[in-house]
């Protein structure tokens, strides 16, 4: 009787325990799932921290592009696990570890003729090398979390809203502190002693132009985009700065495509005069910065766009 207990005892918890590692065996695939998502969450939200402290000067708070090119595109929000998202994470990655040359021959910036006759902007940019195997400052965890958050398809392009989130990815905030003399120091440009003059008034007011609260020129000013201080060097002109400072954004604003470079990639490092517009990558928008045009004067936004040329 004793012996007949015993074995029903044990044939329970025989049940029991199989169950539990049935129970166990069924969850498995899910808690893997679970815990694979709040992983590839962890490294979207480094990847936006570190997009914040090192990219958004270039290539836009948002990822929408300015001096590189545009990042918060609907192409790159993709599956990494998947065939294509295979093939543009290999793409990110790689030039983001190893950079991708300019052109040392041409402006960063030149203007085009499309095929359809059509002004365009070609962009020789340079990018820099952030793998610390090529001369970078980020390791391959940084790398990869800085692609999966340009890639991350789960929010259709919500993830540039972390950037700048002050409990997410705060962008560094400018410093405005004036040096020995009472003032916010600038650098002198290329240009008369008069524009020179009235243009450091008019940035020094940043209440009123605003440009150091989001601009470094020289050592001073904001870091959500980008730095000013070799605007000259960049390849634009004097008409095309001062439209971009009135109608960056808004009911009036430049169409995306007269503001930034459509052709990138293909033609980044070519040592000739021969461009091949066969290709091309359309930038995608919109911009975020503000519109001046009606806040400031036409004559201070040409004084601005001329001292800003001057710095080379």
């Amino acid at each position: 009787m004793r012996n007949e207990r015993k074995y029903k005892v044990i044939t329970l918890l025989s049940l029991a325990l199989a169950l539990l590692l049935l129970g166990t065996g069924i969850r498995e695939p899910f808690r893997m799932a679970n815990a694979e998502r709040r992983q590839h969450e962890e490294y979207v939200l480094k990847g936006a921290q570190l997009y914040a402290a090192n990219c958004a000067q270039c290539h836009g708070p948002y990822g929408e592009g300015v001096v590189g090119m545009p990042l918060n595109r609907a192409d790159y929000r993709l599956d990494p696990d998947s065939p294509a998202g295979r093939d543009v994470y290999r793409m990110l990655y790689e030039t983001i570890a190893m950079g991708r040359e300019g052109n040392a021959d041409h402006y960063q910036w030149v203007r085009v003729k499309t095929p359809e006759g059509k002004d365009a902007w070609m962009s020789y940019t340079e990018m820099p090398a952030w793998l610390k195997e090529y001369g970078g400052l980020l390791d391959e965890e940084a790398v990869k979390a800085l692609t999966l958050f340009i890639m991350y398809d789960k929010s259709n392009g919500a993830q540039w809203y972390m950037v700048g989130d002050s409990t997410k990815a705060p962008i560094p905030s400018p410093d405005l502190q004036p040096d020995d003399s009472g003032e916010i120091p600038l650098p002198d440009a290329d240009v008369s002693p008069e524009v020179n003059a009235t243009a450091k008034a008019l940035l020094r007011d940043y209440t009123k132009t605003q440009c150091l609260t989001c601009h470094t020129i020289g050592v001073k000013g904001g870091k959500a985009g980008p730095d000013l201080t070799r605007l000259g060097s960049w390849g634009i002109d004097q008409e095309f700065l001062e439209e971009w400072i009135k109608r960056a954004s808004g009911t009036n604003a430049m169409p995306h495509d007269e503001r930034m470079p459509i052709y990138w990639r293909e033609n980044r490092a070519i040592t000739t005069t021969e461009i091949d517009l066969s290709k091309k990558t359309v930038s995608e928008g919109p911009y975020y910065m503000p519109a001046f045009e009606g806040r400031l004067t036409d004559e201070e936004i040409a004084i601005i766009a001329e001292y800003l040329l001057g710095l080379k």
